[in-house]
């Protein structure tokens, strides 16, 4: 059995062909040997290793092809293909040139810097999605911003709303997700070069202004010191990913909830069928949404275990954060891929909301009647007429306010109180800032 992310069966759904290419075997090895091309350059421009030797290295391994299979024995025997890919590259080069390929470096090295290459690639992946996104539930915020509907809390009927405040619920967290990413790019996409145990001790009083000019040559920033043993900036970045599929996986609750039917304020227009039950029209999208953001809630987990690496080097912490970084960074891609197109196809119901809103026989109008009661009469007092009105009502089928009207002699404006449009607050005034926010820009 394979992960519905490789499975060839789930592929239309959860396979990411721009997110896998990036995940994959040879782009790993293309990243590393691009660290090491460009290590060999910047060591021969500060004379560290002789003249030519970095050009030889770098025309080389810009053109070298591994097969993924050829690095498999020596994953095997060292626990990372980094010593192998060294040899094989070596075994391509002149003898004289070879001995300085991988000059003062260590596979951790190596590894970690293109890992973070790749993560620069995902990054920019994972941003335009998101302000895809958030562009989409925008417009959808804006065009409900007077939809009136039922506010439910813990399942039940609540208050009245608009859904456009439902959808800008949805929103905020995105926007907020699009600031935290970019103020963790720069912890995020540094270069990582510390040599065998940390000190660069091998590439001697260069060693620093190696450091530095390999991050500027790769384009990445350069950290105050080497990482190999601090996690802690893959482990941010893999809570955003979490996040991120937490968030959208909330979103998707809500449409299973919304779309259930007894309920079908929405529908999509992209719903998936049963075998047996023609009349079923199931909320797929919404459903993996869901199972997406429970399954990132349990990979966190694990990587938060890289944190304990021991000493200088941990093969445990690196094996782990190999198993669960690229499951949530392919839950995360298609979260954001599958909530654009659940987006793309939900279809809002507008008048089943006013239907439902009508059903409860102004049930959820209650907090509204007892604050109007409570002009002209104790609070306490309030809430017990409304609720002896409530259960009343419930029992004979007559509205709410109606069954008000006649219970109390205050002066009340009933026919201005059983109209909901009266009682949504500053729905708009919130509506108006979250998109206000949404103008914002957060990163690049």
């Amino acid at each position: 059995m394979v992960s519905v992310f490789d499975s060839e069966i789930s592929a239309s759904v959860f396979a990411d062909d721009e997110i896998k290419s990036l995940l994959s075997d040879v782009e790993q090895i293309r990243s590393a040997l691009e660290v090491e091309a460009k290590l060999a350059m910047v060591q021969q421009a500060l004379g560290l290793i002789p003249e030519g030797k970095g050009d030889t290295i770098s025309r080389l391994l810009s053109t070298l092809k591994l097969e993924p299979k050829f690095l498999a024995t020596a994953y095997a025997k060292d626990g990372i293909s980094t010593p192998g890919l060294v040899r094989l590259t070596r075994e391509q080069l002149p003898a004289e040139v070879g001995n300085f390929l991988h000059w003062g470096a260590t596979s951790q090295d190596i590894e970690d810097s293109a890992l973070v290459l790749r993560l620069k690639s995902l990054t920019r992946i994972m941003g335009s999605r998101l302000d895809t996104l958030i562009a989409l539930l925008q417009q959808l915020t804006e065009s409900h911003r007077h939809t009136l509907t039922v506010a439910r809390t813990r399942t039940q009927w609540a208050t009245p709303t608009v859904f456009g405040l439902k959808t800008a619920s949805w929103l905020a967290p995105l926007q907020r997700q699009k600031m935290r990413l970019h103020s963790l790019l720069p912890r995020l996409l540094v270069v990582q070069l510390g040599g065998a145990g940390g000190t660069l001790a091998a590439m001697g009083v260069q060693a620093a202004e190696v450091s530095r000019k390999l991050a500027a040559a790769l384009d990445l920033n350069s950290p105050p010191m080497p990482w190999h043993n601090q996690r802690d900036n893959i482990v941010e970045f893999s809570n955003w990913l979490a996040m991120t599929s937490g968030i959208i996986g909330k979103m998707g609750q809500d449409f299973l909830l919304l779309a259930q039917s007894e309920v079908a304020e929405i529908g999509f227009t992209a719903a998936g069928g049963s075998s047996t039950m023609p009349q079923k029209s199931n909320p797929v999208i919404a459903e993996n949404l869901v199972a997406l953001a429970r399954f990132s809630g349990t990979q966190i987990g694990t990587v938060h275990q890289t944190l304990l690496t021991a000493n200088e080097r941990d093969g445990v912490s690196m094996t782990l954060e190999r198993m669960s970084l690229p499951a949530l960074i392919s839950a995360c891609a298609s979260s954001l891929r599958l909530a654009i197109a659940a987006i793309d196809s939900i279809e809002i119901r507008e008048k089943t909301m006013l239907a439902n809103l009508e059903k409860s026989n102004g049930m959820v109008l209650a907090e509204a009647a007892v604050f109007e009661l409570s002009k002209f009469i104790d609070r306490k007092q309030a809430t017990e007429i409304v609720y002896k009105a409530c259960r009343d009502a419930s029992d004979n089928g007559r509205h709410l306010i109606a069954e008000l009207s006649k219970s109390s002699d205050a002066e009340v404006d009933w026919e201005q109180l059983k109209n909901p449009q009266n009682y949504l607050g500053v729905a708009q005034d919130f509506i108006d800032r979250v998109l206000e926010d949404s103008a914002i820009e957060g990163y690049g």
